[in-house]
């Protein structure tokens, strides 16, 4: 299968891009814990929706569909905290929820047309 034809597969890389950029610079108490973190949960959302896409369908695709929410959900909760740390800019935290708030509603319709 092709995902980089898939929109959210595309968006979630974009995220991936950007994420890594901005945790670049970070001091180090933050590029070490907390950037790690959410570089590796912006993997993993990856990993779930090559799961999700790969899966036969039914309960399986499901629940890997409902692991993926589960996990976005806590993948934004790192993210917001990462800004109200205020360690990145104005302008980086609006990038990157503006992505994230794409994702979402991304994964939200997909959950409901499962």
């Amino acid at each position: 299968m092709y995902y980089q034809n898939l929109p959210l597969y595309l968006k979630l890389i974009n995220l991936l891009k950007v994420l890594y950029q901005v945790t670049h610079n970070l001091p180090k108490e933050y590029k070490y814990g907390l950037a790690q973190d959410i570089l590796s949960q912006n993997w993993k959302l990856i990993d779930l929706f090559i799961e999700a896409q790969t899966s036969g369908g039914g309960d399986q695709k499901l629940k890997t569909i409902q692991s993926f929410s589960t996990s976005f959900d806590l993948f934004k909760i790192r993210i917001r905290f990462l800004s109200e740390l205020k360690i990145i800019s104005l302008g980086q935290t609006s990038q990157i929820n503006g992505m994230v708030v794409e994702i979402g509603k991304m994964a939200g319709s997909w959950l409901k047309n499962v």
